[in-house]
């Protein structure tokens, strides 16, 4: 298990004074980034052995809300190399008592850039057996394609240059902020308490996407995000509200 300390800064938090879900995507990242770097690299080094991790499925659950603006939390992490080609690792954020907060886990894929395929990263990466591993739950919630007639709402979007990684697709966390920000629902008097998020293929600079939402039931949104001239969705998403 490895763990990080952070405090919640103003450049951080929403208007109500809570931590943003992008950067708590953001901490889970540098958080895991920070758990490898004397396993595996930094990604820098790791890029230049050339692999790079490409996220596949996240799930979070929050269960006492976010932190709040000056609050100090604790992000420990680990991870699960014992599922062939997946990756699974693990988030929890304790409160200053000590009391989980949030927990979510995401499952990555190592992809061998000069082939361009997904490798088993116990092989190519050993390192990644040494230390911080658990046990972590496989099974993720299934996100199925909606049908067009279900839509509600649509949104347009073209991929700009601060939406990318350094492996120059969007960053997961751009992604999030994406389907957050534009759920049709009152966040003054809603909390986001579950999230579900499945990747098949990631947006580059320039491409014209496009979120379509669905409602299946009072306080769940689901979204597609769909690429232009791709004709599967690149991601589905599920929000839970309270």
């Amino acid at each position: 298990m490895y763990t990080c300390e952070f405090k919640v800064q103003p450049s951080n938090v929403s208007s109500k004074g809570t931590l943003k879900l992008r950067s708590l995507l953001d901490y889970f990242q540098d958080t895991a980034g920070l758990a490898v770097e004397d396993i595996e690299g930094t990604t820098t080094e790791l890029i230049a052995r050339g692999y790079a991790w490409v996220l596949t499925r996240y799930e979070i659950e929050i269960l006492e809300g976010m932190p709040r603006l000056d609050e100090k939390f604790l992000i420990n992490t680990y991870h699960d190399p014992s599922h062939g080609y997946n990756m699974l690792r693990a988030f929890e954020v304790k409160n200053s008592q000590g009391r989980d907060i949030i927990k979510a886990k995401s499952s990555w894929f190592l992809v061998e850039l000069a082939k361009g395929r997904p490798v088993k990263s116990a092989v190519h990466l050993p390192e990644v057996l040494k230390r911080d591993t658990g046990d972590i739950d496989p099974n993720f919630q299934e996100l199925k394609d909606f049908p067009d007639e279900e839509i509600i709402k649509s949104v347009d979007f073209q991929v700009k240059f601060h939406d990318l990684d350094y492996n120059s697709h969007v960053n997961n966390a751009i992604y999030f902020g994406w389907v957050y920000d534009e759920c049709p629902i009152d966040f003054q008097a809603h909390e986001v308490k579950k999230i579900f998020a499945s990747f098949r293929s990631g947006a580059k600079f320039g491409e014209k996407v496009k979120l379509n939402f669905a409602r299946p039931s009072e306080n769940i949104f689901a979204c597609s995000l769909l690429r232009e001239g791709v004709a599967k969705p690149g991601a589905n998403f599920i929000f839970q509200w309270e």
